[in-house]
């Protein structure tokens, strides 16, 4: 395996057909450190006809093999590449942090998670069940799980890794062929992982394939491929709801997991000590470049300030730089329009709020090579705010404040996403009531971005649309067919 550090670069190929190939345009795409502005690799530049080649490679390869009903092989496969993840986990951590600029102990996590979400798939591709079912005295169902065919995986650049293999493991665990296409700010971090799928036997060749380059050329054929069954994005909300669109080709089946604006509401009871590093955590991790990002802050009128005032604090105390240091607390935002889109909105956070802290890129030094923005936390927004409504994709944190456990509810509830929420109470009840009013796919309650591969993940309105992860995870990777055997 080749060794990635910056006075290096890695080229990088798509993997079709159990073979690694170079795209028909013989172009590269710069894979950059948002941290330092250095090239650390080079992916292809793939066209509309490498993606087709590789959609009729898996294509074939499904109909052609028994990797659709052979459990005891696809179990083989998803555990022999968690045993080489972990085998090599400090290389792939390196190279997520080059790649993304999140840290090197965020990326660790982040790999963590996919070797323990390959693990649990594993098992669950030996336990796929059905039903029978007596329907009259001589006529008897079988309600049977089938894989769906061809999968594509359409992946996004803030968690590259983990949001791969999240979908790759079910959709392999339950006999489908799959073709990955990885974010073009990180197309490295995805063939690396590639890398170890080809060192693993009981993968069957043609079965998985990955195709890097632009979105609006390789997502949009897979949208439209009538070869393709299955659609899997996770992505902005603007984007998935394009994907429905191309759907409509062959009435594909969609799995999206889409944008959010989720909310930590703190009420007076709330345990202070442990809420406000997990509400830190919640923003600032990963730059804020994380769909259930807690993103704001409802906390109870009698405890703002104070709430607000240790958060800065622990917003200042934060060490900002390049991640590849095991000292550093938080990385760069990943590109210059990102970098720009947040600066816009901490402006618009200045004009019709109060900086509490923050609210300005990061200057001097090594600060000038890369995309650093300060950990930023707004004050005295109205529910109308921009920063309040929109997923901004960055460290800046919206806070707003209640009176009343109803008025907490309605505040939490006034957003057009649903994918989590956290609430801090030490009343039994009243985290009963908020957790079921609370018009969210994941509720946490004194606790933040806790995400297990057993317990299932997703959103509720405009965050999207099925569940990742857990027993309905792996059964949006499965078709429902039913047998019927009339006895004479």
């Amino acid at each position: 395996m080749a060794t990635l550090t910056n006075s290096k670069q890695v080229i990088y190929y798509n993997y079709i057909n159990g073979e690694w190939t170079d795209s028909s345009s013989k172009e590269l795409l710069e894979s950059k450190n948002p941290a330092t502005g250095e090239v650390v690799g080079y992916a292809q530049n793939s066209t509309v006809q490498d993606v087709k080649q590789a959609i009729d490679t898996v294509f074939h390869a499904f109909n052609q093999s028994d990797w659709g009903y052979n459990p005891k092989r696809r179990y083989n496969a998803l555990l022999g590449l968690a045993q080489l993840m972990e085998e090599n986990i400090e290389h792939l951590a390196r190279v997520l942090t080059m790649e993304q600029g999140k840290t090197i102990r965020e990326s660790r996590q982040e790999l963590t998670g996919c070797i323990d979400t390959l693990k649990y798939f594993a098992g669950a591709a030996r336990t796929i069940f059905g039903r029978s079912i007596q329907l009259e005295p001589n006529n008897f169902g079988v309600i049977a799980k089938e894989p769906i065919g061809v999968v594509g995986i359409i992946c996004p650049w803030n968690w590259p890794a983990l949001l791969m293999i999240r979908e790759l493991a079910p959709a392999l665990a339950a006999g489908n062929g799959v073709i990955v296409k990885p974010a073009s700010l990180t197309p490295a971090i995805s063939v690396e992982i590639f890398k170890l799928i080809d060192q693993v036997p009981d993968f069957t060749k043609g079965i998985v394939s990955i195709v890097t380059g632009p979105g609006r050329a390789i997502g949009a054929a897979m949208g439209k491929s009538k070869k393709i069954d299955m659609i899997s994005f996770t992505g902005d909300t603007s984007t998935g709801k394009t994907i429905m669109e191309m759907a409509t080709s062959n009435i594909k089946k969609l799995a999206l997991e889409l944008g959010g604006k989720s909310p930590n509401v703190v009420f007076p009871d709330a345990n202070l000590d442990k809420a406000i590093p997990l509400i830190g955590r919640s923003i600032f991790i990963s730059a804020g470049q994380i769909c259930m990002a807690g993103s704001r802050l409802l906390v109870h009128k009698s405890i703002k300030d104070e709430v607000v005032f240790r958060l800065k604090q622990y917003a200042e105390n934060l060490q900002v730089g390049n991640g590849i240091h095991e000292t550093t607390d938080m990385g760069p935002v990943a590109s210059q329009s990102q970098l720009d889109l947040v600066a816009e909105y901490s402006e618009i956070g200045r004009r019709e709020g109060k900086i509490i802290t923050g609210g300005y890129r990061l200057t001097g030094g090594d600060y000038d090579k890369g995309y650093f923005f300060a950990p930023t936390i707004i004050d005295e927004l109205a529910s109308s705010c921009r920063v309040v409504r929109e997923e901004i994709f960055g460290p800046i944190l919206a806070v707003q404040s209640f009176s009343t456990d109803e008025e907490a509810l309605v505040m939490a509830n006034d957003s057009d996403f649903g994918l989590s929420a956290g609430v801090w109470t030490t009343d039994v009840n009243r985290a009963m009531r908020m957790s079921k009013g609370i018009k969210a796919g994941t509720v946490w309650i004194n606790t933040y971005n806790k995400n297990f591969p057993e317990a299932e993940f997703g959103g509720y309105k405009q965050s999207g649309q099925g569940r990742t992860r857990g027993i309905d995870g792996l059964m949006e990777y499965c078709e429902t067919k039913h047998i019927h055997f009339e006895i004479d």
